[in-house]
């Protein structure tokens, strides 16, 4: 490859620095392996290139342990640009000390607590938590949830102020619930819209969703353990 055509290459469009780990899309555009995985993290909607808008959606189903680095052009990089991409991976390697991720799971359990030929209720609890759940632990991040029901139950807003994040109720139908939940301002992290389908199913059902937070230079600092 040419030095002209690799320096075609040679900077991400999100971070618009050298490309560290390059990663290529489906599309043909290459970012860095960490902007890819943060900009994955942070698409509250259809996930789409930005740079051609082409649909991505399939890398919300990616693990990011399974986004490999484009091998061709991370030895060209490498070689070319010695002590920039030194400096790269540097970079790199401390903002990776400083991330910290969650999966959150979203979900609802339900008894059922009558049943005729027209009519069955049911108790429900949604719940929202972390994976290896510790009430202690999800506090630290989630300040509260403001919880959106169908127009029929009263009051049909709720706001979860602490942890466990749960709400049970009685009902006799599913329905869609908006959900809005706010982070700590020491996360410096925007509020997450979501929503859950309230499920019937025998078994408790669940959806998971990868959250990435920002160590703080102060958390750094002292060594917090979180």
């Amino acid at each position: 490859m040419s030095g002209d055509i690799l320096v075609s290459y040679r900077d991400c469009p999100i971070c618009l620095k050298l490309l560290f780990e390059p990663v290529s899309t489906l599309c043909g555009h290459t970012f860095c392996l960490l902007c890819l995985e943060r900009f994955i993290l942070t698409s509250n909607h259809t996930l789409q290139c930005p740079i051609c808008r082409e649909d991505l959606t399939y890398l919300h189903s990616t693990s990011s342990k399974h986004l490999k680095a484009n091998s061709i052009l991370h030895n060209l990089f490498r070689q070319e640009y010695v002590k920039e991409y030194d400096i790269r991976q540097s970079e790199t390697e401390n903002e990776r000390k400083n991330i910290i991720k969650k999966r959150l799971i979203i979900g609802n359990r339900h008894q059922l607590l009558s049943y005729d030929y027209d009519y069955t209720r049911h108790e429900w609890t949604l719940f929202i938590k972390f994976e290896n759940d510790h009430q202690k632990d999800v506090g630290q991040f989630i300040k509260q949830i403001i919880v959106n029901l169908h127009p029929t139950f009263v009051p049909s807003q709720i706001i979860l102020d602490k942890p466990p994040f749960r709400l049970t109720r009685i009902g006799w139908a599913v329905f869609n619930i908006s959900l809005s939940i706010e982070f700590h301002a020491k996360w410096n992290k925007s509020d997450l819209v979501t929503n859950w389908f309230l499920s019937f199913s025998d078994a408790d059902t669940q959806k998971m969703m990868e959250i990435e937070f920002q160590k703080s230079t102060d958390n750094t600092t002292n060594n917090t353990v979180l």
